[in-house]
């Protein structure tokens, strides 16, 4: 039997039967087509960016009693990580909506829920390497089938740091507090690829934005081998998840 979780719950602890086999959805550009005067065909361009993609699971509840169906109307809302059993090993992270009202739950045999799913699937097992000694390219290893935005985090024992990922560098100019602590090792910088943000966390755990203090594009893992380096710290690690179209 297919089951889902979603919301801190698998579907069987909330009493529902999965009806129909459920098959994740993939994603792919979108690509207009454009008439030009004098070319006998249409010109392709894809767009840079990719689209949600909607899934509906098809379930019954077991037991339709009114404190269960609010324990499922409570948990099967927001958003969340969201995985199916039938694609295992991989999490989406998806806005989950149940279009019936709660009071017509009781009455209909199936339930239709609705989810949203951002791209892309996302490895259940997260990747992290050190990379304190890379002042040579060290390889970093992308096991996924699409690029991946990581986390660089790292202890800076200088006023700037400059990253080298694939040939594309990122500088980091080092805040000035840590510069009058003496480059403590108490202080940490952190580059969020995704967000494309920057900032660097005090020994109390306070963060603090400092992305004005970088130059550069923001590092991207593609598919299969990838080379990094920098110009030296303290210390160093690159997080990241594999994804999947």
């Amino acid at each position: 039997m297919s089951t889902f979780y979603f919301g801190g719950k698998w579907s069987d602890e909330l009493g529902l039967i999965v009806t129909r086999p459920m098959i994740r959805p993939t994603w792919q550009p979108e690509t207009e087509f454009t008439a030009i005067i004098g070319r006998p065909r249409k010109s392709p361009y894809t767009k840079s960016y990719y689209e949600n993609e909607k899934m509906t699971v098809r379930a019954v509840i077991a037991d339709a009693s009114q404190e269960k169906v609010r324990e499922i109307y409570k948990t099967l809302r927001g958003y969340g990580h969201f995985v199916i059993s039938t694609s295992q090993g991989e999490y989406m992270n998806a806005y989950c909506k149940l279009p019936v009202p709660e009071a017509q739950a009781l009455l209909v045999a199936e339930l239709p829920i609705e989810f949203t799913c951002e791209p892309f699937a996302y490895s259940t097992i997260p990747s992290d390497r050190g990379i304190n000694d890379a002042v040579n390219y060290v390889e970093v290893e992308n096991r996924g089938t699409v690029f991946v935005d990581p986390v660089i985090w790292y202890k800076p024992n200088k006023a700037s740091t400059t990253f080298d990922c694939n040939g594309k560098t990122i500088t980091v100019r080092t805040p000035q507090e840590i510069i009058s602590a003496n480059y403590a090792d108490t202080y940490k910088i952190t580059i969020d690829c995704e967000g494309e943000l920057v900032y660097y966390t005090k020994p109390n755990n306070e963060n603090v934005g400092c992305t004005e203090l970088s130059t550069g594009p923001f590092p991207r893992l593609g598919v299969g081998t990838n080379y990094i380096k920098h110009d030296g710290v303290n210390e160093a690690q690159i997080n990241y998840t594999a994804r999947f179209f």
